[in-house]
């Protein structure tokens, strides 16, 4: 494939070293608002930095491109590949809210061609496995799952733009909390109710949530409950997965958050310790895998994992949550 991408800070490069050492396909051209970054990221991979991302759309040697730019920007830019009849990887979230990824979703759909959505954690090694084991029932019918996601900030954070609603859409549920709202509904399936609250505790310079504590319920009753947070100071990723026979508990996600690892317990009588097994993950080749997959999708003509509708519905989740904060109240979705 021919690639553009548009977006060349940290996760534009971050993709852009990917295909690079995967050597199938080619970045062709770059472009970012800032032109140093565009001109950096394109000389380390041998590509084109151009002036404009109309540039990128009119290229009719690309035909993937993706975006990796602030929330506010990316419906648009989405759309405009789209039209212009290019696949399309949008990192999450897909646009500052449920009707921009409701609009992407629909004229992918339309146009034919693949859209995808940058939900990297499905491809981390521990998460594939618990979905592996979930799927073959190690740990019997699935009844809940609660999970962490935080970090600590960094000075002026609740002056950057993550924590600016114009530019964002919204604070650490949109940001880091649809990682997992997206994970919930991968292992849960669609939700039919929830309730959340949604505070800012400490960066207070910002008028956006720096916590988000959040309960879901499926139509069958499953339940999943999260908290997102940019106040846990060291940063942490958790999820526990929990079934009749048993239960899955995932901590880490490599570099800073700690060694990715998986434990399965699997129960055998009640009141009696469950046998445990335990898995390592060295590596984080979350990007690598959803890469290929993405890669796959387009070359059969399938639906990617993590694809347009799941970014959709994850925003669907996301406004009915915020929602459920503003006017105290549980929310059916």
């Amino acid at each position: 494939m021919n690639v553009g991408i548009i977006g060349a800070g940290y996760i534009g490069a971050k993709r852009a070293e990917v295909i690079r050492n995967l050597k199938k396909d080619k970045v062709v051209s770059v472009f970012d608002i800032d032109a140093n970054k565009s001109l950096a990221l394109a000389k380390k991979i041998g590509a084109s930095a151009v002036s404009s991302s109309k540039d990128i759309f009119k290229d009719k040697r690309i035909d993937t491109v993706i975006i990796a730019t602030i929330n506010s920007a990316s419906a648009q830019l989405c759309l405009e590949a789209i039209r212009n009849k290019k696949n399309v990887l949008c990192e999450k979230p897909l646009g500052i809210n449920y009707k921009e990824a409701r609009k992407v979703f629909f004229a992918a759909k339309n146009n034919k061609v693949i859209l995808k959505v940058g939900f990297n954690h499905r491809f981390h090694g521990a998460i594939r496995k618990a979905r592996h084991f979930a799927q073959s029932g190690a740990i019997g019918e699935l009844m809940y799952m609660r999970a962490v996601y935080g970090h600590g900030g960094r000075k002026g954070y609740d002056l950057e733009w993550r924590m600016n609603k114009k530019f964002s859409g919204g604070g650490e549920l949109l940001d880091q909390g649809v990682h997992l709202l997206d994970l919930f509904r991968w292992f849960l399936g669609e939700f039919k109710e929830g309730v959340a609250f949604c505070e800012n505790m400490f960066w207070n310079k910002s008028k956006l949530e720096d916590n988000a504590f959040c309960t879901l319920r499926t139509k069958d009753g499953k339940v999943a409950q999260m908290h997102a947070s940019a106040t846990q100071w060291k940063n942490k990723f958790s999820i526990d997965i929990f079934g009749k026979k048993g239960y899955i508990k995932i901590e880490g996600k490599g570099g800073s958050y700690g060694q990715e690892r998986l434990i399965i317990g699997r129960r055998k009588k009640l009141g009696v310790r469950p046998v445990e097994q335990g898995f390592l993950y060295d590596k984080d080749a979350s990007w690598e895998e959803e890469w290929k997959n993405f890669r796959q999708a387009i070359t059969k003509k399938i639906e990617p994992i993590g694809n347009g509708y799941d970014g959709m519905m994850a925003n669907k989740l996301v406004a009915g949550l915020y929602a459920s904060s503003k006017n105290k109240k549980i929310i059916n979705f």
